[in-house]
């Protein structure tokens, strides 16, 4: 980086600030996180105002944490399908430098800026809840177009000549614009002559990999491998940098980038959390199971102010439930929010003896879980509410687990959509009345009881010996422990130690209820095609409603044309509750595989599209968003004559896609070379393009085998 660049990015000029956030007191409305709105979809600012009393050790880890994010970022993307990476340097070179740009937007400017945003928003072509693919409003030959544009204004694609171009892009022809090609990010009901590998887009499994060779191979990196077909046999491909005697694997040069910002993030951070990060940068050096159980371990034990959630993480997108895709939450601890995580998990044991299934799968001892209430700076489009880690069984039932519910994802949500959402599909003017009131609460509960004691409650029978249930429980795993997190908290709503928290506890346990059936509702407007969810929460969520229903707990009620769901007795609901609780905590010890897999085919997996129009339409005219999609508070570092980071500002105001231009720079970068890019690019905007454009643009450059389009 040469000396007029550094003496640039260390003059950096303040960017403009939006109006920073209301005090806790006061909560924000909907106005003060929207900042665009495309249809159903709307983009929203997160905040962060923790950040200016870190300390600067604190912000120096919270800024290389962050830079370790970016590094990582696309591996996710070739992990949700096979030509992804090739597909987001296209687009992001045509938004660059090949716009129409005259007079003004076009029609193509517009629909590339909108299925930008959704392919951001969902970190590829397939909608992240349903899995189900989308296309784009222009066409093949419009992007041609604008793609040899961008060429001939300096974009470099990796290719030589306009010739290769052309042939890259009938390459990537069906990927971008064939709905029926890979259609199924996870496909768990397979049409007819697939099955659930052969039928999945994501790349958890080669070409020519079917779902009968799985099933007989034991494989020793279950979280972090690809397993693909080389000379005929099956192999692992793991993820890792390899380390003196361990070679390297997949995703080396990514997540060497990644570790080299840990071992920055190492210097100044505490001592407690050194070792945390030395454990998480061994892990993908080797990608060896034992080093993620250290990390693990570590990480538990450690509870800085500044935290992180990263690597190979959740198995949703796996149709078989084993591998890990990768993640990166970077975030703080947030001590206004966290007063219900204290309490529960402070009498988590109290909590245990009270669940309503048998003596034997009750933990006789439950390890004082950490649980603590965060605001994410580092994120994806579309983060959880709440985190309960981590997810392997023997750990959580020597260890304990971690548990956090995420205040300014939740304060986005309940103020967009989940407080608009309780009220229309409240049947009563003394219903809505008590949704305005205790609706964002009732939902600050149920997180928290879902994260601190739902998956982390229970144990396992002893005959699984060291096996853990989604062994047994196999592509029903997820959805089974999605759906008994969420009774647990339904169960332990009504709890008279909750009065310590509100004297109001019981009228926001009735709204926990009600709200959950408004959600079961809700949830099916997001499955635009067909009659059926693939995605575990959903599923779960959709046999728990059922099995209310079927039990006469809860009525589906029509009323001028309008669907509600009703709780015709708390108590009886309850009651149900605890019953499906029971049967869900049994299968899950003993790893009853034909019995989850009744309950979800039997309850949990179609619906009725009628009723799914209804809602839609209902949602459409209440002019609420069906999907949101996340901008994090942008860091800003601010270095001295030395180069290093000696504080970090926040910013609000930066753009959903500018973010994630500047994220894929950043990500690539040299790691000596982002912190300065990071400070000029706050400064100097406008040369976000020159940047890109001098970054390696190799098609598919991740080491991913591509098939054969057919």
């Amino acid at each position: 980086m040469n000396a007029l660049l550094l003496a640039v990015a260390l003059a950096a000029a303040p960017q403009p600030k939006a109006p920073p956030p209301a005090p806790a007191s006061t909560p924000l409305e909907a106005k003060d996180f929207l900042q665009s709105r495309t249809k159903n979809i709307a983009i929203a600012r997160l905040f962060a105002p923790g950040v200016a009393s870190l300390s600067t050790d604190e912000k120096r880890v919270l800024w290389n944490l962050t830079l370790a994010a970016h590094a990582g970022q696309d591996i996710a993307y070739d992990q949700l399908g096979w030509r992804l990476v090739a597909v987001k340097r296209l687009l992001e070179n045509v938004y660059l430098f090949g716009k129409e740009g005259q007079g003004g937007p076009g029609l193509f400017d517009k629909r590339l800026t909108a299925y930008l945003e959704r392919f951001y928003g969902h970190m590829g072509n397939h909608d992240h809840v349903t899995g189900q693919k989308f296309v784009p409003e222009f066409t093949a030959g419009e992007l041609e177009a604008a793609a040899v544009r961008a060429f001939r204004a300096g974009a470099a694609f990796g290719v030589k000549d306009e010739v290769a171009l052309r042939a890259w892009l009938v390459e990537l022809r069906p990927t971008i614009f064939d709905a029926s090609f890979e259609p199924a990010l996870t496909s768990k009901s397979p049409p007819a002559g697939q099955d659930m590998v052969t039928a999945s887009a994501n790349t958890a499994y080669g070409p020519g990999v079917t779902l009968a060779d799985v099933r007989d191979f034991k494989e020793k990196y279950p979280l972090n491998s690809r397993l693909v077909k080389e000379n005929g046999k099956l192999v692992e491909q793991v993820f890792r940098t390899g380390a003196g005697k361990v070679p390297p694997g997949l995703y080396a040069v990514e997540l060497g980038r990644v570790t080299s910002h840990l071992k920055e993030a190492t210097k100044s951070a505490p001592k407690d959390q050194k070792a945390v990060l030395g454990k998480l940068v061994r892990y993908f050096e080797t990608g060896n199971p034992k080093d993620w159980d250290a990390f693990n371990i570590a990480w538990l034990k450690a509870n800085p102010r500044v935290d992180a959630t990263m690597g190979f993480v959740e198995t949703y997108v796996d149709p078989l439930g084993q591998k890990g895709l990768w993640e990166a939450l970077v975030n703080y601890r947030d001590p206004q929010e966290n007063r219900v995580m204290e309490l529960i998990g402070k009498r988590a044991q109290y909590f245990e003896e009270r669940m309503p299934w048998p003596q034997a799968y009750k933990r006789k001892k439950v390890s004082l879980p950490v649980a603590k209430a965060i605001d994410l700076v580092a994120t994806y489009p579309q983060p959880p509410a709440g985190i309960n880690l981590p997810n392997e069984q023997h750990i959580r039932e020597k260890y304990g687990s971690k548990s956090v519910m995420v205040a300014n994802v939740m304060e986005a949500a309940s103020a967009l959509r989940r407080l608009p959402l309780a009220l229309e599909f409240s049947r009563t003017p003394e219903d809505r009345a008590q949704a305005a009131k205790h609706s964002a609460t009732a939902r600050k509960w149920l997180v928290a009881f879902h994260e601190v004691l739902g998956h982390a409650s229970g144990q396992v029978d002893k005959k699984l010996g060291k096996q853990p249930p989604s062994r047994f429980l196999k592509e029903y795993d997820n959805t089974l422990e999605e759906a008994r997190a969420d009774l647990v908290a339904l169960w332990h709503a009504f709890d008279p130690a909750l009065a310590a928290l509100s004297p109001e506890h019981e009228q926001i346990a009735q709204q926990m209820y009600r709200d959950f059936l408004v959600e079961g509702l809700t949830n099916m407007q997001r499955v635009e095609k067909g009659n059926a969810f693939e995605e575990d929460h959903q599923r779960g969520h959709h046999m728990t409603v059922n099995f209310l229903i079927e039990k006469g707990a809860v009525k589906p009620t029509v009323e001028g044309g309008r669907t509600y769901w009703t709780v015709v007795d708390f108590k009886k609901m309850r009651e149900a509750v605890g019953e499906l609780l029971s049967k869900l905590m049994v299968i899950k010890a003993t790893g009853d595989y034909e019995g989850i897999r009744t309950l979800v085919t039997q309850k949990g997996i179609q619906f009725d599209p009628k009723l799914r129009d209804e809602v839609a339409a209902r949602v459409k005219a209440a002019d609420v968003p069906s999907v949101l999609f996340l901008t994090a508070p942008r860091l800003v570092p601010v270095l001295d004559d030395r180069r290093r980071v000696v504080d970090v500002k926040v910013e609000s105001t930066q753009g959903f896609i500018e973010q994630h231009l500047e994220r894929s720079v950043l990500g690539r970068l040299p790691p000596a070379e982002a912190s300065v890019a990071a400070a000029r690019l706050a400064s100097a905007p406008d040369t976000l393009k020159e940047m890109y454009r001098k970054l390696p643009q190799v098609p598919g450059e991740l080491p991913a085998k591509v098939p054969a389009v057919p």
